[in-house]
């Protein structure tokens, strides 16, 4: 991706030298002279760096003044100062304020290039490790539905391609998100996350697209703004209000945006990813969300599945948040039974990953003092109410039964609940009861024609 380098110098002729070095080099460039200048070329577009002389005559602020309000404003943006008359005073000010470095004039071409470099990947490093503090961003499952989001995701990374993920609540939509941006062209920049379960509808305007003073300079940088040259992830995006609706098509129509009461359009370039748990289509055919902004946004639907749709994944999941929450928690990861695996397959996981993954850290912490039939007690009370009458018809059944009876009652009712709970798919149902496949077709057919009789 080409880097975008804002140069800021009084001198009309130390602009154009500076720039023709730098497009020899292969990055972009513009041009500023002082504070007005440059607040209208980052509103153009946040550069991948800026260059910034210390004495800028004919301006109302110096560089390090304008060096501070940089970097309250914009933050993330590297800064290299350069001035023909520094000291080591003006230097260590600079340096404490957030310049990347100070450069003396005349400066050497390479050693000017080199400091780019390194502040644009080191501001780029930043952004990566903010991103993976608590995230391994890895793609589990081996499960047919799974491989196809799987397939879908490797496809749709390397387009620029906008892309709505929709799925249950807590089955990851989040996570494939991540994978995607990570395997994109747009890796090295930030993926932004707005998650508008948590704001009130007056509140996501401005937390997208950021807000002006009086004076026209940024009193708030919007989310779309931080994720230039990177990802938006828009988490159920049904939730959004009419008007930030009507904005956000303006804006994937125009690349471009005003901020709350903003004077200037700002260019971006994003990708949004959007996601929902709701029935979107439903929401589109009763005009509670705009078709314009759906058909723009679901250029590549992923539909995600929920757990019960790839049971088979969970004993890899376990083993992913057994590593990871022990990791979390500080505590000794503890290894679980056979059985434990089972139940935990067996059990309705309505909140999906996140459930099983709140279930695992309660697990663990519980595990460095329990035994394992007490574990055994505790997972099975995750078990929903309809799963924990089971025992209670089965017992009701066969009170009046012979015990030959009631043990081909159980083994009817226990390959019924199975075969439903796999959705009706033998292979998957014989592997997890212990049975050979063969096997288990035989005892269906005796089944089925008992029940036809």
């Amino acid at each position: 991706m080409n880097k975008d380098i804002l140069i800021v110098d009084d001198e009309e002729d130390i602009r154009h030298l500076i720039a023709g070095i730098l497009q020899d080099d292969g990055f972009s460039t513009r041009l500023a002279w002082d504070y007005t200048s440059i607040k209208k070329e980052i509103s153009k577009r946040i550069p991948s760096l800026i260059l910034l002389d210390v004495w800028l005559e004919n301006s109302d602020l110096d560089g390090i003044q304008i060096l501070k309000l940089l970097k309250k404003s914009y933050p993330n943006i590297p800064i290299i100062m350069i001035s023909g008359h520094g000291t080591i005073k003006m230097a260590i000010s600079s340096l404490q304020v957030g310049a990347f470095n100070f450069i003396e004039k005349p400066f050497d071409t390479s050693l000017l290039v080199l400091n780019i470099k390194r502040a644009i990947e080191d501001a780029e490093l930043k952004i990566k490790l903010s991103q993976f503090i608590d995230d391994d961003t890895i793609f589990i499952g081996k499960s047919n539905p799974a491989l196809l989001v799987k397939s879908l995701i490797e496809k749709v990374a390397a387009t620029k391609s906008r892309v709505f993920i929709t799925g249950p609540t807590g089955s990851g939509k989040k996570h494939i998100a991540k994978l995607i941006h990570n395997k994109s062209s747009r890796a090295l920049g930030a993926i932004v996350f707005l998650n508008t379960k948590r704001l009130i509808p007056d509140a996501i305007e401005e937390e997208l697209f950021g807000k002006e003073n009086v004076e026209g300079n940024p009193e708030r940088i919007g989310l779309v703004e931080q994720a230039h040259n990177g990802t938006l992830y828009i988490d159920e995006a049904a939730n959004l209000c009419t008007k930030s609706q009507r904005r956000l098509i303006k804006l994937l129509t125009e690349n471009r945006f005003l901020r709350v009461n903003g004077k200037y359009a700002v260019e971006v370039d994003i990708r949004i990813i959007a996601a929902s748990s709701k029935n979107i289509h439903d929401m589109v055919i009763n005009k509670n969300f705009s078709e314009d902004l759906f058909y723009r946004l679901n250029v590549v639907p992923i539909i995600v599945p929920s757990l019960k749709e790839r049971i088979e994944d969970i004993p890899e999941f376990i083993n992913y948040f057994l590593k990871k929450c022990s990791k979390t928690l500080g505590v000794a990861n503890k290894s679980l039974s056979k059985d434990h695996y089972n139940l935990l397959q067996s059990i309705n996981l309505s909140g999906n990953l996140r459930q099983l993954k709140n279930i695992i850290e309660h697990l663990l912490i519980v595990s460095q003092t329990h035994s394992n039939d007490e574990i055994t007690k505790l997972i099975m009370s995750y078990n929903n109410k309809e799963e924990n009458n089971f025992s209670d018809i089965i017992q009701k059944k066969m009170i009046s039964l012979s015990l030959k009876k009631a043990r081909e009652l159980f083994e009817t009712e226990y390959i019924n609940l199975q075969m439903k709970r796999f959705n009706n798919n033998v292979s998957k149902t014989a592997d997890f009861i212990g049975m050979e496949r063969s096997a288990l077709h035989r005892k269906l057919k005796i089944l089925n024609e008992k029940g036809e009789n």
